[in-house]
């Protein structure tokens, strides 16, 4: 009766598995069908990878332009030189840092801290979908010859440029090269080997988009996140900054592409998924970086920024089948 009792438990579980399994293949199904410029959808729970699927060519080694993941790398490295004593307190005017751009009278641009810079409330009249003509063809010196709309820290305002001028201010602060300072503090510990990050017309790695990443490397840095800054027994960044980093930092309860918004943090998006908490790097067209701490779960998608892709719209699908996946693999 015993071996009987356990052979029916093993049936089953391996009943139960299957039927799981079933379900998640059929929603990864129906992400390529909804999806049509699909690149990868890769899950990673409680440290083993469930899911790596490759659509439309990709493959593992296939690079993906991260378009505003770059954000969220940024942000990473700014953790880092802020352990390290490079970066100074994140209440720091950031035209302290960078006075040469120290050209205009006004007390609210004077007042931009890089905390402001960080959680995209910088206060200056700026829209990405149409950005005024280059100044001196210098993106920093067009962003500040704007308007002020309101005094820093008290509005979200996404600004690509934004982003773009904290990485100038970090670059000043660690004095090097963005890339050579995240292949010593960074992607060297992550495995991470990056062939392409593009610089502004000053030579200047970008901020704000145009890295580019392998799906693997995404997981990477999501698990990097997930364990609280930790690669294997290293602390790569401190706990503190990725609590901090990733908490509410500005105001955000509603965002088109973004169901269950709920703050933004230092170039990381915050969100509700089936009632978990979730953090989200997330780049145009559908590169996503989702990390839900409580589930141990990282999911990343990629999509390729071809004439099928329907620009925001399929970061707002792809967060429909992640709540979908999330739901499968508990």
């Amino acid at each position: 009766m015993r071996m009987k009792h356990l052979l029916f438990v093993l049936f089953l579980s391996c009943s139960l598995y299957a039927q799981k399994n079933n379900v998640f293949k059929s929603i990864i199904k129906e992400a390529y069908d909804s999806i049509p410029s699909l690149g990868s959808i890769l899950v990673i729970k409680n440290n083993s990878l469930i899911c790596e699927e490759y659509f439309n060519g990709a493959n593992p080694e296939t690079s993906f332009n991260m378009f505003s993941v770059t954000k969220s790398v940024v942000s990473a490295l700014a953790g880092i030189a802020h352990d390290k004593g490079l970066l100074p307190d994140v209440n720091t005017p950031v035209l302290k840092i960078l006075p040469q751009y120290d050209t205009d009278t006004s007390s609210h641009k004077k007042k931009m801290t890089l905390k402001h810079l960080l959680s995209m409330q910088g206060g200056i009249l700026w829209y990405d979908n149409s950005p005024p003509k280059l100044v001196n063809d210098d993106q920093i010196t067009t962003y500040l010859y704007q308007p002020i709309e309101c005094p820093p820290g008290t509005k979200f305002k996404y600004s690509t440029t934004e982003s773009h001028f904290m990485a100038v201010a970090l670059a000043a602060c660690v004095r090097t090269d963005l890339k050579t300072f995240g292949d010593s503090t960074l992607f060297n510990y992550l495995g991470i080997e990056i062939s392409n990050w593009p610089t502004d017309k000053q030579g200047r790695r970008l901020g704000g988009s145009e890295l580019k990443l392998k799906p693997g490397d995404m997981i990477k840095f999501g698990l990097l996140y997930l364990n609280e800054g930790k690669v294997n027994d290293k602390q790569v960044i401190s706990k503190s900054w990725i609590n901090e980093s990733t908490s509410e930092q500005a105001i955000l309860n509603e965002w088109d592409v973004l169901p269950g918004a709920n703050g933004y943090g230092y170039y990381w998006w915050r969100r509700k998924t089936n009632g978990h908490q979730a953090f989200v790097a997330s780049g145009y067209g559908g590169q996503l970086i989702c990390v839900i701490p409580d589930l141990k779960t990282v999911i990343v998608t990629t999509c390729f920024a071809n004439d099928k892709n329907r620009g925001r719209s399929e970061i707002k699908r792809l967060h429909g089948f992640i709540d979908k996946i999330i739901n499968a693999s508990k």
